[in-house]
């Protein structure tokens, strides 16, 4: 942050000791009175400046519209320890489509509506292509998955392939293993054995992001 000159800490200082004694922040004609300023438009202006230089945040239409920048910052970072207890982790990106290398480490968090999805073991997953564009999977989209390293005939899944995500339907044919695309212009995914797979999840819905 930008210094603040002598007499923009003087008006800090007094903005500081008004909130520690009262419990709030003054109203700008407070910090002209206290401060001997004859308008209370003198004060203003150095509060433009001093927010400016992001020590504090003044809120239109509110008579002690004054944040402090410590208090901003405190908030910031309970929103984002509340962000990541009550999300769930956003990890790197599906291919709808061919293979792409899995992200594994946490790109963020996001918040679900627990009306909708319920449980534990949730985690989210960014779509890259169309082969899943028959479910009204697009690209783009985020998908919600749980947790999970079985697969029943017909799910939709999350499976790892030497270290690739990918989103499919997972078919057992006889001997093999089939992972389908809603896409004709897709060909299925043949695995001889489900050995050669690690299935990460189920997927039980998806998010689109305007």
């Amino acid at each position: 942050m930008l210094k603040l000159t002598t007499e923009q800490q003087r008006v800090y200082d007094f903005m500081q000791s008004f909130r520690k004694e009262n419990g709030f922040p003054p109203t700008v004609r407070e910090v002209a009175a206290g401060l001997g300023y004859k308008s209370p438009n003198n004060a203003r202006q150095h509060l433009l400046l001093i927010e400016q230089k992001r020590y504090i945040r003044i809120i239109p239409g509110i008579a002690r519209g004054i944040e402090f920048r410590e208090d901003i910052d405190a908030k910031k970072q309970v929103a984002e320890v509340e962000e990541v207890e009550s999300g769930v982790p956003l990890i790197g990106s599906v291919a709808a489509g061919l293979p792409i290398t899995a992200i594994e480490n946490i790109n963020g968090y996001i918040t679900l509506d627990r009306s909708i999805f319920k449980g534990d073991d949730l985690f989210a997953l960014r779509v890259k292509g169309d082969s899943m564009t028959g479910m009204g999977i697009l690209n783009g989209d985020i998908v919600v998955v749980r947790k999970k390293t079985t697969a029943e005939n017909g799910e939709v899944v999350v499976i790892i392939i030497d270290g690739d995500a990918t989103l499919k339907r997972f078919i057992r044919d006889r001997e093999t293993v089939l992972l389908r695309a809603e896409n004709p212009n897709y060909s299925d995914i043949v695995l001889s054995s489900v050995n050669s797979i690690q299935i990460a999840g189920k997927l039980v819905g998806v998010i689109r992001k305007y």
